[in-house]
């Protein structure tokens, strides 16, 4: 895998460390830790979560999140 595509970004670490803490996580559940402690709202996390998948950090099947790299 391409080493770019691995590297996160600050604003991309913090929610995957919540993902890492409690994985697997709903993503409901994952909406509520990152407004909890992030202040983001819905719309950021599901951004972020997105752009996560993507790049192959994070898996999100049926709605429950874990993440791909150890």
């Amino acid at each position: 895998m391409n080493e770019e595509l691995l590297r996160l970004w600050e604003s991309e670490f913090h929610p995957a460390d919540i993902v890492w803490e409690n994985e697997p996580v709903q993503s409901s559940e994952l909406v509520r830790l990152c407004n909890e402690k992030l202040g983001w709202k819905k719309s950021t996390t599901c951004t972020k979560l997105k752009k996560m998948v993507v790049k192959g950090v994070l898996i999100n099947e049926n709605l429950i999140v874990r993440s791909c790299v150890l």
